[in-house]
């Protein structure tokens, strides 16, 4: 996984000296004067990973309007806010729509650092979760019409014999129809199946 610090801010001066501060710890930065040159950079889709800094008033579009509008579009980057002119209600805003971290400027070095570092970790977090999404969905869509059905009636506590009867189909081939599931989903049980089907829910 890429732990890349992402900087958008218009002030120059500002840019400059967080990616000094950055490189003393060999971090990676990548720097943007504006929202639009972020996202012209960065894809909506791209699955990038780290941490934004992202300033919450600059000219043209702010920080903090494009994040209520755009926070779900970088799911695995947290966003940590910073700001020359905090306020209650602007934080409160900001932590509405799922902000890591609100800073108000001048910057404190060491608890920036330690915002990051935590950043990285959550990063981490979201990126094994949304691994492990992805590849349930792709076994998952390895089973057919009938598996589906039968699974999710396995998944109610369901003996074998009372699928065969709420699907009106013989008890051997709710056993056949089973062992494909577990086959398919790399499981023993249906508890483990109920795992994996929990890790479709990722949002």
């Amino acid at each position: 996984m890429e732990k890349i610090i992402y900087i958008v801010d218009d002030d120059e001066s500002i840019r400059e000296s967080l990616t000094f501060l950055f490189s003393t710890l060999n971090w990676p930065v990548k720097c943007f004067d504006s929202v639009d040159s972020f996202t012209s950079a960065i894809p909506t889709e791209a699955c990038i990973t780290g941490c934004l800094l992202l300033d919450m008033r600059m000219p043209g579009e702010s920080g903090l309007s494009w994040f209520e509008k755009n926070s779900a579009s970088h799911p695995l980057l947290p966003v940590v806010m910073m700001t020359g002119h905090g306020s209650v209600d602007a934080c409160r805003r900001a932590f509405r729509h799922g902000v890591f971290e609100f800073f108000t400027k001048p910057l404190d070095a060491d608890p920036l650092i330690d915002t990051v570092h935590a950043a990285f970790a959550e990063s981490e977090t979201r990126h094994r979760k949304w691994q492990e999404h992805v590849e349930a969905k792709q076994r998952f869509a390895q089973l057919t019409a009938r598996e589906t059905e039968v699974l999710k009636e396995l998944m109610t506590g369901a003996s074998n014999k009372e699928v065969a009867t709420r699907l009106d189909l013989s008890t051997r081939t709710v056993e056949a129809h089973r062992a494909a599931i577990f086959n398919k989903l790399d499981v023993s049980s249906v508890v483990q199946a109920i795992r994996e089907y929990d890790k479709l829910d990722y949002v």
